[in-house]
């Protein structure tokens, strides 16, 4: 990094430069490589020694440590707070514009952490709302069944089709073109239009029912009447199984003995004398109206029993998870709508403050940018600094204890331990694990 930065004011920032430029150039080698090296402390122990006698307190430091290892740390720390008070003195021109910029920034971190702060109690307002708890609930525990579901069926999703509107609009369509097949041949039989179109609608809702529970029963055959269904619910399959096939045959019966009365009727009137002999009369065959009858019937049957077996998936029990995953989801969803805006006013205001402040920092930074990054750089590095003064004291005083042990053992009826706050003596293995506390 350059040593100096340039701007269009020597004269106001040459003392600044100098300051940062010395902050810049300090370094801890040569107290590691002089003061501290291992030789250097060794040294110390042995004149320590030499007295026959080392005294310790509780922090596990001698006297000798104290002056061979912290002094020269507490030195080392002493001058380069002297160079960061130096640069802060000749940054001090620029400090009410730093401090204001600072002080915006801080403005924007504020605003920031507000933002969160409201963010979170919108959550925490929405988590303790009964009503919500109750819909979370609803909806993860469905969610959980539902999935394992799908685990079941390997992802595939449930056939839904006679859950939704075009269903039972299909199944209309089957019951009109019933109404259309039979309409004439009721009116005939009954005389009656209004009595007519009754009979055909009855029996048109009752052919369209038997075909939608026909269908339905058809494609969960393999579910309704499994092994491991008890004997009532694959009764009550039968059951409806034949309800379903009863209707059919009632509508069928009915409508062929119509359709047969009314071909019949047709016969009768077709023996009057007519002045036109047998010109313009259509023969009337009683067998052939009633067999295109029926079949006209079975075709619409047949498709509505299609369609209903189109709709329904093969395991019923599927379907309705299904169902109610969806109602539990579209209600958390719209519980999380109403929560979503909220967030999103919160977010939106706050974005905006915090754009401004940003803003005015930006313009603001712009005529002391340069002593910013310098006074960053000197922030920096006073975090370098001071861990590596740390590091080196307590390398320093880890290197010297290992030499006082061993001097301790070398010369054991020479050198005596002692701890000096409890008046009592140590062993060089009990010094050795006695933690050091260096206060740095």
């Amino acid at each position: 990094m350059s040593a100096s930065i340039e701007t269009s004011n020597p004269e106001v920032l040459v003392p600044l430069n100098t300051a940062y430029a010395q902050a810049m150039a300090f370094n801890i080698g040569s107290l590691r490589s002089d003061k501290l090296s291992p030789e250097q402390l060794v040294e110390k122990v042995q004149e320590e020694a030499s007295f026959g006698q080392i005294n310790i307190n509780n922090q596990g430091i001698t006297s000798g440590m104290r002056m061979a290892v912290l002094v020269p740390v507490e030195e080392a720390e002493s001058h380069w707070r002297g160079l960061v008070n130096q640069f802060n003195v000749a940054l001090q021109p620029f400090k009410d514009a730093i401090d204001g910029i600072k002080n915006l920034q801080n403005d924007v971190d504020k605003v920031k952490e507000k933002k969160e702060e409201r963010l979170a109690f919108i959550e925490e307002e929405l988590k303790s709302d009964p009503k919500y708890h109750n819909i979370d609930e609803n909806y993860q525990r469905s969610r959980q069944r539902y999935n394992g579901f799908r685990d079941k069926y390997q992802n595939r999703s449930a056939t839904m089709f006679c859950k939704t509107w075009l269903y039972p609009l299909l199944l209309l369509l089957v019951l009109l073109t019933e109404c259309f097949v039979n309409y004439h041949s009721f009116n005939l039989f009954w005389g009656v239009p209004a009595v007519a179109l009754g009979t055909t609608i009855i029996l048109g809702v009752l052919l369209a029912l038997s075909a939608h529970l026909y269908g339905e029963i058809v494609k969960q055959w393999s579910y309704l009447f499994a092994p491991s269904r008890s004997p009532a619910e694959r009764w009550s399959a039968w059951r409806m199984f034949g309800i379903a096939g009863a209707a059919l045959l009632i509508v069928l019966g009915f409508t062929g003995w119509a359709r047969w009365a009314a071909a019949m009727e047709s016969m009768h009137g077709q023996d009057a004398v007519s002045v036109l002999g047998g010109i313009g009369i259509v023969q009337v065959n009683p067998m052939r109206d009633v067999f295109i009858s029926l079949i006209a019937n079975l075709g619409a049957w047949m498709v509505g029993v299609i369609i209903s077996y189109a709709g329904h998936d093969q395991d019923p029990d599927y379907m309705v998870i299904t169902k109610q995953f969806q109602g539990h989801q579209k209600a958390w969803e719209k519980m999380q709508a109403v929560m979503k805006a909220r967030r999103q006013h919160v977010v939106a205001a706050a974005d905006r403050e915090i754009e401004e402040k940003e803003n005015a920092v930006q313009t603001r930074s712009g005529s002391v940018k340069a002593q910013m990054d310098m006074l960053n750089q000197i922030e920096l590095r006073d975090s370098a600094i001071m861990h590596d003064i740390a590091h080196a004291a307590v390398s320093g005083a880890e290197i010297y204890r290992d030499a006082v042990v061993k001097v301790a053992i070398a010369n054991r009826d020479a050198v005596t331990l002692f701890n000096r706050d409890n008046g009592s003596k140590l062993s060089p293995f009990d010094y050795k694990n006695l933690s050091l506390n260096l206060g740095v």
